[in-house]
């Protein structure tokens, strides 16, 4: 028996809207985002760009060079 195709929806900031990804990209219900083969690099670099903005990494293994 096939499983009905899950339609990924998110609510958008002003909570009473509902919109619909226009690519391959979705949010999980567990709150995880997968994003499409045509926004996955661009969305990679941005995301890394705000974890070193934001200060959100600590170093915790340093590897030293001789």
């Amino acid at each position: 028996m096939d499983k009905p195709k899950v339609a990924y929806n998110r609510l958008t900031v002003e909570g009473e809207i509902q919109t619909q990804w226009i690519c391959g990209c979705f949010e999980t219900v567990d709150g995880f985002f997968k994003f499409c083969s045509e926004h996955n690099n661009a969305m990679r670099k941005t995301i890394e760009a705000q974890i070193d903005e934001l200060d959100m990494t600590l170093v915790v293994d340093e590897k030293k060079s001789d």
